[in-house]
């Protein structure tokens, strides 16, 4: 073997376990490592030949190797040629991939992935290495999530692991062992999974992807002080090891999580999504013909009377002094099993007599401190169980008391007026937990139900709901999510009130739900990105009198308006104060971004909307009063994202702030 190859393969082995070895978790061997200890091995040459000497019988049993084993190369993705990661040889046709020196997780670039298909069998990137037989590989990767409704996939010789696409805005480390059971070259990559929302087009960005090994050969060649690193660090990943949760997916202490697929309408490979906790003594499959509402329930078949091991549970985030009641409605077939509500602990029982129907189980919990705390169900055996019994569950939920006292939360805006006010809610109300569009889904699905009007549990949607008289058409929550729309009545969308064009489709403004409201996908296509306003001569109206035409010649403004009815007129524009408090710090350069967001915009960050709007909003405010509806929904907005509208607590704020 050419000394120079020989002394760039000791420098990379010795690179490569000093990695293994090192506390930084990043530490990888690339293919520029490689072109370095070539050239390194040029100056050093003699002291390697006296070295490797001494190890004569290493380097003749590797010489009678003739072959050249593949390593990962450019797993940094600092290598592109015409646009294309050097030695990614798999690159799929429902995917673009594109090098991305904005976004990386270190070095200087990353590898921007544009998902473009739901067809997940055109989505993989990829590269082939060699493995030998015995030897266990750790393959890691860094994903950076940017909409949360695609999720990435390992692929090490085949689809492991995933990431956890509600962690959007922020690397996360997905990992893989694989010891490989013969010498053989594989494959190893990314594949890309779409998720509930998916429109056809979503960026993930990829970095550092490596794979390094712990074989027991190189392990006896490092130096005595570098064994007893290995040693200790073995120890901790024991004790870390024994630490681990059943948990699918990493959680960011800093998301504030609600619980979801309470309906258990989400699956994915016939296991219920968000439900981390399954136990090992129940199967949970989903049942589409016993079901309470919606169009699917959990059929839990509990196999077992041990019952430590019967748990159905999720983690959800409480906040101190919120009291919360949790419901789920629980089936019983046989009557020899029990289901009990488990809520930071053990709570209410169902009753098992009751068979062959429907009954709710309920529960109330204060919390005593802001925390993540698990709920769900876990199953007993009763008398007469014979190690087999199913029981169905539904429409597991969690609601807040509603007349919660806010005087802790706005104290430090207590005695305020004017802007000093306006700036103080900003403090309060900032920093909110960025949720991904895809939760949107969820927390419509719950929170924006009309159990006000009709009471019949479909979409309250504020462009179409006829609050006198019945509905002419029904959204049922997730089943008719759009999708494509073909008119009035085709499916309900996610409406940014507040355009998203104006504020150029940036986050946190993308996925803030106290300015997006579940409407009819078509009625919000005709509303556009339209001002709201008053209508003077039409040109569309919805079923429930929504309209879209020229405005009014009183207004002060000449342009198309979007005027709602009279019902919601007040929450919108309780959605558009809280628009000009939340976002104080950056809302002055919206103005340029479209000739609406300049018709509304006076490009200021202290009342930011130009005079005609001040006056509307107020008068909106004033004549369409808070409604329970309202109180309800920032409540469950609080909980959702960890901040409320100001002005739907304090109406009176508007005129302390907007005054006359």
């Amino acid at each position: 073997m050419d000394n120079k190859l020989k002394t760039a393969l000791l420098l990379l082995a010795f690179g490569g376990l000093a990695a293994c070895e090192s506390s930084d978790d990043n530490s990888t061997i690339t293919s520029n490592d490689y072109i370095t200890a070539i050239q390194e091995s040029e100056s050093t040459e003699e002291e390697t030949a006296t070295e490797t000497e001494d190890d004569s019988s290493t380097e003749d049993t590797s010489s009678e190797d003739t072959t050249t084993a593949s390593v990962l190369l450019n797993g940094d993705f600092e290598s592109w040629t015409d646009g294309v990661p050097d030695s990614w040889t798999t690159i799929e046709d429902g995917i673009t991939v594109i090098q991305s020196a904005d976004q990386f997780y270190e070095g200087e670039n990353s590898a921007e992935v544009t998902v473009t298909t739901a067809t997940q069998g055109d989505t993989d990137f990829r590269q082939s290495i060699d493995v030998e037989s015995g030897v266990t590989y750790t393959v890691t990767t860094w994903v950076y999530h940017t909409e949360g409704m695609v999720s990435a996939r390992l692929y090490v010789d085949g689809y492991q692991n995933y990431s956890d696409p509600d962690l959007v805005y922020q690397w996360q480390e997905m990992t893989y062992s694989y010891t490989a059971d013969e010498d053989k070259n594989i494959e190893v990559g990314l594949r890309f999974y779409d998720q509930t929302g998916f429109d056809e087009e979503e960026i993930v960005y990829v970095d550092n992807f490596s794979v390094s090994n712990e074989s027991a050969e190189s392990e006896e060649e490092v130096t005595e002080e570098v064994t007893d690193e290995t040693s200790t660090e073995e120890e901790v990943t024991e004790e870390t090891t024994d630490e681990e949760t059943t948990e699918e997916y990493a959680t960011d202490d800093t998301e504030s999580t609600l619980l979801l697929n309470g309906d258990f309408e989400s699956w994915t490979d016939s296991l219920p999504d968000s439900w981390t906790t399954i136990d090992s003594d129940i199967g949970v499959t989903q049942d589409t013909s016993n079901y309470y509402e919606g169009t699917s329930s959990a059929q839990v078949a509990v196999n077992s009377g041990t019952q430590g091991d019967t748990d159905l549970r999720q983690s959800i985030d409480v906040v101190a002094g919120t009291s919360y009641t949790f419901s789920t409605w629980v089936y019983h077939t046989d009557g020899f099993v029990k289901a009990r509500l488990y809520i930071d602990g053990y709570a209410d029982y169902s009753d098992n007599t009751i068979v062959n129907e429907w009954q709710e189980v309920t529960t109330t919990y204060e919390a005593t401190e802001t925390t993540s705390i698990e709920v769900g169900v876990r199953f007993y055996d009763q008398t007469g169980f014979t190690d087999s019994e199913i029981v169905y569950i539904d429409s597991l939920s969690v609601t807040t008391d509603s007349s919660s006292d806010t005087s802790a939360y706005y104290a430090s805006a207590e005695g305020l007026s004017g802007l000093e006010l306006k700036t103080a809610l900003y403090n309060i109300v900032k920093d909110h937990t960025t949720k991904t569009y895809a939760n949107l889904w969820d927390f419509m699905g719950t929170n924006s139900l009309d159990v006000y009007y009709e009471n019949d549990g479909s979409i309250l949607d504020m462009y179409s709901e006829n609050v006198s008289t019945s509905d002419s058409y029904n959204y049922t929550p997730v089943t008719d999510q759009c999708g494509n729309y073909t008119g009035e009545g085709s499916c309900y969308n996610r409406e940014h009130s507040f355009p998203k064009s104006w504020f150029d489709e940036e986050y946190p403004m993308y996925t803030d739900i106290h300015h997006i409201f579940a409407t009819d996908g078509y009625v919000n296509g005709q509303r556009s990105s339209y001002p709201y306003g008053v209508v003077g001569t039409s040109s569309y109206v919805s079923d429930n009198g929504s309209k879209v035409g020229s405005a009014s010649s009183d207004l002060g403004y000449t342009g198309t308006v979007f005027e709602p009815i009279d019902e919601f007129k007040g929450d919108f524009a309780r959605a558009y104060f809280y628009m000009a408090t939340r976002y104080e710090d950056i809302v002055s350069t919206w103005e340029t971004n479209s000739d609406n967001a300049a018709a509304v915009l006076d490009s200021s960050s202290d009342y930011v909307y130009e005079d005609w709007v001040i006056t509307l909003l107020k008068e909106w405010n004033e004549s369409d009063p808070v409604s329970q509806k309202e109180l309800d929904r920032n409540e469950a907005a609080y909980e959702f994202q960890g901040n409320r509208n100001p002005f739907i607590d304090h109406p009176e704020y508007v005129s302390e702030i907007w005054a006359d």
